[in-house]
């Protein structure tokens, strides 16, 4: 099976860097490449404000999703970070994240979803995908999203989709384009975020975009289905992730200290 890509792009809100977001945007367009939009309902992070709000924000969004020129999905609630736990993708590779809901109880996150999904709507924008901030969310947060009808995730360690807790996974695994991929096969979700889109990064994606690789919208992969062969590379993937999480990243970690510190020692 032949890789293939999706590409998704974080924290959009009225008040992001709208000069790097129309860039992304103009490069995906030119190469018929519709990227999935994760749109945070009421930004309350500080850290994400870079202009004043954008008036114009809802109707772009809408024109972007009615000429099909982007996917979108619901990224949180208020992208407010209130807890830090291990979150349920998250346990077998033993990381612990701030998050925005795992740890709360099931009401308060079905309420904080709830909210988020009202005010979309309200904007007249729709959807039944959900990405949760730092791709931290524990049990009562899928079971909320399963109750507000949300049917799709993007989130998850794996090489395909996969169904789990009454939804769809459609798998994040790297941040950049890559050239090397362990066992050449699977759907690959390269997560984006505007503040971090360098010029270089930029250039990278652009030739990624053009290298004649295979994308696919999020709602083409959510369409997967998922055999005994695909669940299988999807649990030789998670070990082998895990194990480079467990094992491999503190021996090289290790290596690294001793080396400095022999290094220091012989000056």
């Amino acid at each position: 099976m032949k890789i293939q890509f999706v590409y998704r792009i974080d924290d959009i809100h009225p008040a992001m860097m709208w000069k790097r977001f129309y860039k992304i945007m103009e490069m995906m367009e030119k190469h018929r490449v519709i990227p999935l939009l994760g749109l945070i309902p009421d930004n309350q992070d500080q850290s994400l404000m870079f202009n004043p709000p954008n008036p114009e924000y809802d109707s772009i969004l809408r024109f972007l999703v009615e000429n099909q020129k982007a996917e979108i999905c619901q990224h949180g609630y208020r992208h407010a970070y209130k807890t830090r736990q291990k979150s349920v993708n998250q346990i077998l590779y033993g990381r612990v994240s701030s998050s925005e809901f795992s740890g709360l109880p099931y009401q308060q996150q079905l309420q904080m979803i709830s909210k988020g999904k009202n005010i979309l709507e309200s904007k007249g924008l729709f959807t039944k995908t959900w990405m949760a901030p730092s791709h931290t969310s524990d049990h009562r947060t899928y079971r909320a999203l399963k109750v507000l009808g949300f049917k799709y995730v993007t989130d998850g360690i794996a090489l395909f989709p996969y169904q789990k807790y009454g939804l769809t996974f459609v798998p994040q695994q790297i941040f950049r384009p890559r050239k090397d991929f362990p066992f050449n096969l699977g759907i690959y979700t390269i997560c984006l975020h505007l503040n971090s889109l360098t010029e270089e990064r930029l250039q990278e994606i652009e030739n990624h975009l053009k290298s004649g690789a295979d994308f696919i919208p999020f709602s083409g992969a959510a369409k997967f289905s998922c055999n005994l062969v695909h669940k299988g590379w999807n649990s030789f993937y998670k070990i082998k992730r895990a194990s480079s999480y467990r094992i491999v990243r503190p021996c090289r970690n290790l290596r690294e200290q001793i080396g400095s510190s022999n290094l220091s020692e012989a000056k």
